[in-house]
């Protein structure tokens, strides 16, 4: 017996992660890209519900629980083996702008910030980071001190207790979590950025074909109309930080991606956002 309405009941269901925490303002970008995917392949494929777990998920518990098809939609960054183990939608959800990480810092430390003109002082200060997440690994790869973190609200409190010196964010994501309330003591310093490329994708389960096909039907769709790009430019979470030149001025240190697939650069839908060049 369907305890929902009838519209509900007759819908697909789409299974995603609740938010980490309050102050990841950047997941309800993707819930509603994720949305807008869904309404936009309505028509072809019957109208879909998007349903929120409960319980709050590590990547690498998201994952598992996508694998044994608890989840029905994943969005991470990607690697070699997420690509290997899953479904990756290879159309990158924010145009590439999640692999230009700038510095979350805590504001009374902004003189000894503005003194780094090099990777090599940057390098001797310590970043925390996820500790399931791929930047940690290139962070590392590329010489860079790395405090993993499990708990995402626990980064920006051990920032802001000193335990580490930045949070690298992505550019799209570093203002409005910043921004929320609690977080005044905290700052995004971008005169530095961290660039290397790392697109965000929609991951599904392995033999998920037909969904797998929907989301990369919606998305070419919306890349194909202009609307992906509209998306990025006026959503909530990430408007702010457009125009992109106001980054020309920021100090750019580029660094390798060990953990890309083979044919990343070979791919026909690697959409990038225009950014300031080095």
């Amino acid at each position: 017996m369907c305890l929902l309405s009838v519209q509900v009941c007759a819908e697909d269901v789409v299974r995603i992660q609740p938010s980490q925490s309050l102050d990841n303002t950047s997941y309800q970008y993707y819930v509603d890209l994720l949305q807008l995917v869904l309404d936009t392949t309505s028509d072809e494929f019957g109208p879909a519900h998007i349903v929120t777990l409960e319980s709050s998920l590590s990547q690498s518990r998201g994952f598992v629980m996508l694998k044994n098809k608890q989840l029905d939609v994943y969005w991470a960054g990607t690697s070699v083996e997420r690509e290997r183990d899953y479904l990756a939608v290879t159309v990158p959800l924010v145009g590439g702008l999640l692999g230009n990480r700038v510095p979350v810092i805590a504001r009374n430390r902004l003189s000894e910030f503005a003194k780094i003109t090099t990777a090599e002082e940057l390098q001797k200060m310590v970043a925390c980071q996820g500790s399931q997440w791929p930047d940690s690994d290139i962070l590392e790869y590329n010489g860079y001190r790395i405090e993993r973190v499990i708990s995402f609200s626990l980064m920006y409190t051990m920032l802001e207790q000193q335990r580490c010196d930045y949070f690298p964010r992505g550019i799209n994501e570093a203002f409005a979590g910043v921004g929320t309330q609690g977080h005044e003591a905290l700052m995004v310093y971008d005169n530095i950025i961290l660039r290397y490329p790392l697109p965000m994708y929609f991951f599904v389960n392995k033999h998920n074909q037909p969904l797998a096909k929907r989301l990369t039907q919606g998305l070419l769709q919306l890349l194909a109309n202009g609307k992906l790009g509209e998306f990025i430019m006026h959503h909530p979470t990430t408007t702010s930080i457009f125009p992109l030149s106001r980054f020309q001025d920021s100090r750019i240190l580029l660094l390798y991606n060990p953990i890309l697939p083979a044919n990343f650069f070979e791919r026909e839908y690697n959409h990038w956002i225009d950014f300031p060049k080095e």
